[in-house]
């Protein structure tokens, strides 16, 4: 068995969704993906870029960048009152 990939969601992994055990190893598929990449890029857009993630994927959190931010300060801020036994 072959390791599992792991993806953040973009359109490229939303439309194309698990691959078979029949789809050829890595690094094979993502030639066949380079025009279609190649071309969206151009145009500013990410959606068949594979954005890869590691083992902490499942923790991702879909939010506005704004959201995100104070959500990690809020977070941090938290952790520290608790070091500091606050």
């Amino acid at each position: 068995l072959r390791p599992a990939a792991r993806a953040m969601v973009n359109r490229f992994v939303a439309e194309v969704g698990p691959l078979s055990d029949a789809a050829p190893d890595f690094p094979l598929p993502m030639g066949e993906l380079a025009p279609l990449r190649a071309a969206a890029e151009r145009k500013g857009s990410r959606d068949f870029t594979p954005i890869w993630a590691g083992q902490g994927a499942a923790l991702a959190r879909e939010l506005p960048a704004k959201a995100l931010m104070q959500t990690l300060v809020k977070e941090a801020v938290e952790r520290l009152k608790h070091i500091r036994g606050g």
